[in-house]
C-alpha cells in the first residue's frame, strides 16, 4: 500500500508523487556508507585473517598439507565476493551518491575500491555513465562493445541450454582472464569505446606505458633489495623512484591526460599521481613485510587478493553482467529487472543493490540502500507493475508451478519486448560538467527517430 495523503491509486510513472517519493529517497549523507565499508573491510579481515590463521595453524599442528587446498579454494570464492562488495560501491561513487561531499566520494572510491582493484573512479564513471545514458544501444553502450571484445556477448534470445554451456565455459580460465582483462582496459586506462571522448583527442599510451614500465622496475628493485636483504636501500631507493614517476606525472603535459567531455572530479594528472602512490605503497609494503615478517607475503597477497579477482571476482561479474541487461529491449521498463535469487548468489552476483536494477536504472541518484523500498513504492504504480519483470532463482524457481520467471529463463524468446520508444537517460549527465553536452544529446535524439521510423514503417 502506498502511503501518501492521496489515496488515489497511481497510474503512471508521471504522477506527481512519485516525484515526492524521489525527494525523499534520494537524500545521501556521509555517515551510512561507511558503515559498508567498514563491513566489508571487517568481512575481508574475517576470510583473509582467517585463511591466514589457518596455514599456521596447520603447520603448527601438524595437518596435512591437503588441507590447503579446499581452504584457499573457499578463501579464493569468498574473496571474490566481497570485490564484488567493493566495486558495488564505487558504482554507487560513480553516480556521486556514495557521499554527499563530490570530493569525498571521488576519494574513498578511489582509495578504497578502485586503486585496490587496480582501477580508477572517473575512467569507471565515463564508461558506466555511457551505458545509463545509452542502454543497450549496440553502437553506444560500452557494456556492450566490453562483452564482445572479450567474447562473452551472446546473441539474444538464448535457449537455456545455450546460456548454461556459456557460463561453464568459464570455468576455463583464459576465459575468465579474458573478461577481466578488456574490462580492466575499459575501466582503468583510456580507451576510445566510449561516446565522451573529445572528438580531437586520440588514446595516448604513453601514460600507461611509463607507469607500466615503472611498476615492473620497482617489482624487480624491491625483489633484489629483498633476496639479498638489504633494509636500509629499501628504505632509499624505492622513494627515490617514486619521487621520479611523481615528478613524471606533475610536469607532463595536460594533453597526454585522458581527454573527455565529462569532467573528472579529481583531475587526471592527481588521480595518476595517487594510483602510482597505492601502487608503489602496497610493493613497498609487501616487500617490508617479507624482510621483516614473513617470506611468503607476496605469495598470500597474490593467492588471497590477485587471484581472485582474476577468477572468483570475475566468473560473479559474468554472472551478473550478462544476464541484467541480456535480452532487454532499449525501452524505459523493459531493458532490465528485478531480480530475487538466493541470498549467497545476491551477495557475490547482486551486492550493493544490484538486484533492484530496474528502479536504479530508473532513478540512478537513489542510493543502494533504498532502492528495495523505492521497488516496492512503485509496485503501487499500475505502469511499472504491468511493465517491470520480476525474476526469482537464478537457475531454479521457488515454487512449482513457477509463478515468475527464472534469470535464465527471461533471457529466452519469451521474454524478449521490443519497445516501441527508445530511452536515452540524459538526466545522468545533469549533475555532470559537461562539454558539447548539445552534439550528445543529439546521438540520442537520432536514435529516437529511427526507432519511430522503424515501428512507423
Amino acid at each position: 500500500m502506498i502511503a501518501t495523503t492521496d489515496s488515489a491509486p497511481i497510474a503512471t510513472l508521471a504522477d506527481p508523487r512519485i516525484k515526492e517519493k524521489l525527494q525523499e529517497l534520494r537524500l545521501t549523507d556521509n555517515l551510512t556508507n561507511w558503515r559498508y565499508f567498514a563491513r566489508t573491510y571487517l568481512y575481508f579481515f574475517l576470510v583473509i585473517g582467517g585463511t591466514l590463521w589457518f596455514y599456521h595453524a596447520r603447520v603448527e599442528y601438524d595437518w596435512a598439507w591437503a588441507w590447503n587446498v579446499p581452504v584457499t579454494l573457499l578463501a579464493i570464492i569468498l574473496v571474490g565476493a566481497g570485490q564484488h562488495q567493493l566495486t558495488s560501491l564505487s558504482h554507487e561513487a560513480s553516480h556521486h551518491i556514495l557521499f554527499k561531499n563530490r570530493l569525498l566520494n571521488d576519494l574513498a572510491s578511489d582509495w578504497l575500491c578502485m586503486f585496490p582493484m587496480f582501477s580508477s573512479t572517473h575512467h569507471y564513471r565515463l564508461q558506466h555513465l555511457a551505458h545509463h545514458q545509452f542502454v543497450n544501444d549496440p553502437e553506444r553502450d560500452p557494456d556492450i562493445s566490453q562483452l564482445r571484445t572479450s567474447g562473452h556477448w551472446l546473441k539474444f534470445p538464448v535457449e537455456k541450454a545455450v546460456f548454461l554451456w556459456t557460463l561453464l565455459k568459464q570455468f576455463w580460465l583464459p576465459n575468465l582472464l579474458r573478461y577481466i582483462i578488456i574490462r580492466g582496459k575499459y575501466n582503468s586506462v583510456p580507451t576510445a569505446n566510449n561516446p565522451y571522448l573529445k572528438k580531437d583527442w586520440k588514446p595516448n599510451k604513453l601514460t600507461v606505458r611509463v607507469g607500466l614500465v615503472y611498476l615492473l622496475t620497482l617489482i624487480g628493485v624491491l625483489t633484489a633489495l629483498v633476496v639479498y636483504e638489504q633494509p636500509l636501500a629499501l628504505a632509499i631507493v624505492p622513494t627515490a623512484m617514486w619521487v621520479g614517476i611523481m615528478a613524471f606525472y606533475y610536469f607532463i603535459p595536460e594533453r597526454l591526460y585522458h581527454q573527455t567531455r565529462i569532467h573528472p572530479v579529481i583531475s587526471m594528472r592527481a588521480t595518476s599521481l595517487g594510483r602510482m602512490t597505492y601502487m608503489t605503497g602496497l610493493f613497498v609494503g609487501l616487500a617490508w613485510l617479507s624482510l621483516l615478517v614473513t617470506p611468503y607475503a607476496v605469495l598470500y597477497y597474490l593467492l588471497l587478493w590477485a587471484v581472485p579477482i582474476l577468477t572468483s571476482f570475475s566468473f560473479f561479474m559474468i554472472l551478473r553482467q550478462i544476464v541484467q541487461h541480456g535480452n532487454g529491449d532499449r525501452g524505459w521498463l523493459n531493458n532490465t529487472r528485478v531480480f530475487r535469487v538466493h541470498p549467497f548468489i545476491q551477495f557475490s552476483v547482486f551486492p550493493m543493490g544490484m538486484e533492484y536494477h530496474l528502479p536504479h536504472h530508473l532513478y540512478v541518484t537513489i542510493p543502494h540502500y533504498r532502492l528495495r523500498e523505492l521497488h516496492e513504492f512503485l509496485i503501487g504504480c499500475q505502469e511499472y507493475r504491468e511493465q517491470a519483470v520480476e525474476v526469482e532463482g537464478y537457475f531454479l524457481p521457488y515454487e512449482r508451478p513457477a509463478v515468475k520467471p527464472t534469470v535464465i529463463d527471461v533471457l529466452g524468446p519469451d521474454f524478449y519486448r521490443k519497445a516501441e520508444e527508445i530511452y536515452i537517460d540524459n538526466a545522468v549527465l545533469e549533475t555532470e560538467s559537461v562539454e558539447e553536452k548539445d552534439e550528445i544529446l543529439r546521438q540520442g535524439e537520432e536514435e529516437k527517430r529511427k526507432r519511430r521510423a522503424e515501428f512507423s514503417a
